[in-house]
């Protein structure tokens, strides 16, 4: 992606998700969340700017669902998936309890790097 940009932190997740757009939809997974947004890992993202529904599989919780837009790709990635291939994603609207949900989980689960000392 770059420089990084985000004004929100994020948590690496594995959970499974479905991308539902016009021309169906496609199994990925969730790689990353935070408060606005996440990074899906999937064979063939979308175009920047497109807009579909998201069902994001949590554990331990019911099915999250929140519509998003395509913020930026990650399409260079080698056989290894290294950087995976992928889409990070802007939630654009999402139901106050997927919000809470995510803030929560993403304040439980948020380790800072402490500076080592030599």
């Amino acid at each position: 992606m770059g420089r990084e940009r985000r004004r929100h932190r994020r948590v690496p997740v594995d959970w499974p998700a479905v991308v539902k757009h016009t021309d169906g939809g496609i199994v990925a997974e969730m790689e990353n969340i935070g408060a606005n947004g996440a990074f899906i890992r999937c064979e063939k993202p979308l175009r920047p700017k497109e807009r579909f529904m998201l069902h994001i599989m949590a554990p331990d919780h019911s099915t999250l669902s929140a519509r998003v837009e395509v913020a930026w790709l990650q399409v260079h990635c080698d056989e290894k998936d290294i950087p995976p291939c992928g889409m990070g994603v802007r939630f654009t609207r999402a139901p106050g309890s997927v919000r809470q949900f995510i803030k929560y989980f993403v304040a439980q689960h948020y380790e800072k790097k402490k500076p080592t000392v030599d």
